[in-house]
């Protein structure tokens, strides 16, 4: 199996394809080797065993018979057991977010925590970033050009895609941005804010305030869920640049708490 899988490791370099199944098959190679067993006949019992003895996690589970099948189509085999072995069902984290109340928090200690930072240029960019969910890169790259301060729109340009995005913001930032706007001229970017300054806000600054981990993308995580209950999902699809809704979706499902609080309020 080693000469076949170095083959189909260049097979995947070749066409630039990640290795995370080749990374995945060359424990499951030794392990056969020590068995004196074979790929080609290998039996979903021994294949059902092999995760047992390495007591593996049901998502590495998933990924090592992904990575089967996806072998199975590189040798051309027509019928192999893990065709036939079904995927385990991976209990659904609940997705981390960074949310309004966070937002008003640091903007409310950011001056106490750190002098490093300008105070008001932070408020408007988190609020800005919760409420347009933009991503990191597309804040870095955004130009004062592309912002509307009359009409409260701003024109990105999505990290995926590269399609242009009109985004429509908070027209109680439009102030805001104007006093800072006329403080400081522009220089690489819309709010001069840089890679290592952002990354030192998130996981220095705001994690000490908040005392949880902080990413920027959190950011977007808790804009999403916010945006889900105020608007359409449709126009937070288009927000978002997100393909499929079900991307978008996934962002509006809360703990048992939040559900019963809401429904509650809602309902009765």
């Amino acid at each position: 199996m080693k000469t076949q899988l170095e083959i189909y490791k260049t097979y995947l370099v070749n066409i630039k394809r990640s290795l995370v199944y080749y990374n995945y098959l060359i424990p499951l190679s030794e392990y056969l080797q020590e068995k004196n067993l074979t790929f080609e006949v290998l039996t979903k019992e021994q294949l059902a065993q092999y995760f047992t003895d390495k007591n593996y996690s049901p998502n590495s589970i998933n990924n090592v018979i992904k990575s089967c099948r996806d072998y199975i189509k590189f040798l051309k085999i027509e019928k192999h057991p893990c065709q036939e072995i079904r995927m385990l069902e991976i209990a659904r984290k609940e997705i981390e977010v960074i949310d309004l109340k966070d937002i008003e928090k640091v903007v409310k200690n950011i001056a106490t925590y750190n002098s490093r930072l300008n105070a008001s240029q932070i408020e408007i960019i988190l609020y800005l970033m919760f409420y347009t969910i933009i991503r990191k890169s597309e804040l870095l790259s955004l130009k004062r050009v592309d912002i509307d301060l009359v009409n409260g729109e701003m024109k990105i340009y999505e990290q995926k895609t590269k399609q242009e995005n009109i985004i429509d913001f908070p027209l109680h930032l439009i102030p805001k941005m104007i006093a800072y706007f006329n403080s400081e001229p522009e220089g690489d970017n819309a709010f001069n804010i840089t890679f290592a300054q952002i990354n030192y806000l998130f996981r220095g600054v705001m994690t000490k305030i908040l005392g949880k981990k902080c990413k920027p993308h959190l950011t977007r995580h808790g804009g999403i869920r916010y945006l889900l209950s105020k608007i359409p999902p449709q126009d937070v699809q288009s927000m978002a640049g997100h393909k499929d809704i079900r991307t978008t979706l996934q962002y509006g499902i809360v703990n048992r708490e939040e559900r019963k609080k809401t429904y509650r309020q809602k309902i009765g």
